[in-house]
């Protein structure tokens, strides 16, 4: 089948950069209205957007035609907006809930002290909760990962934490002020 009597989806699929044009130039402005609309600034609406250009790209292997490509990527772009708050969310509750910040303010530069008060913490939280914190702190692992591990929704992993996160800050101005 000859490029130009493909269907424009087909296009998009095999890569075809001219095709993507069109559709990004077609689809941008109302797109951008629609996630503006939800977060409220147009710099994070923009932004959000670009990465929607990007995971649309990525799933568009995926694609089956089951809807129209547009809704396609729509429905991509609320899963980036649902991203947006849910980082928010947790950029909000690490404010809110002084964890390493609380260990330096403390001045406590010697590691084996660190972590000797550390351990001491731990001791006083349950086995979930101390798992869960190494998992994140100590691991470096991301939500996502620790919720897979732990067999959790992402939305019970971020509770689960936030509430260690809770418990340690309790716990350690309990112990040492």
């Amino acid at each position: 089948m000859e490029k130009s009597k493909q269907n424009p989806v087909e296009k998009l699929k095999q890569g075809d950069k001219s095709a993507f044009e069109q559709f990004y130039r077609k689809t941008y402005p109302r797109l951008l209205a629609f996630i503006v609309g939800r977060v409220g600034r147009r710099k994070d609406g923009e932004e959000l957007a670009h990465d929607t250009y990007l995971s649309f790209l990525d799933s568009l292997p995926l694609f089956q035609g089951n809807s129209t490509i547009t809704t396609f990527l729509y429905a991509i772009a609320r899963h980036e907006v649902a991203d947006y708050f849910r980082k928010r969310y947790a950029k909000k509750a690490i404010l809110t809930v002084p964890f390493v910040d609380q260990l330096y303010t403390e001045k406590l530069y010697n590691a084996a002290l660190l972590n000797s008060e550390l351990e001491r913490v731990f001791a006083n939280l349950s086995h979930d909760q101390v798992v869960i914190l190494r998992l994140k702190y100590e691991e470096g692992m991301p939500v996502l990962a620790i919720a897979k591990m732990l067999s959790l929704s992402m939305k019970a992993a971020e509770a689960k934490l936030w509430r260690a996160r809770k418990a340690f800050q309790a716990v350690y101005l309990n112990l040492y002020g």
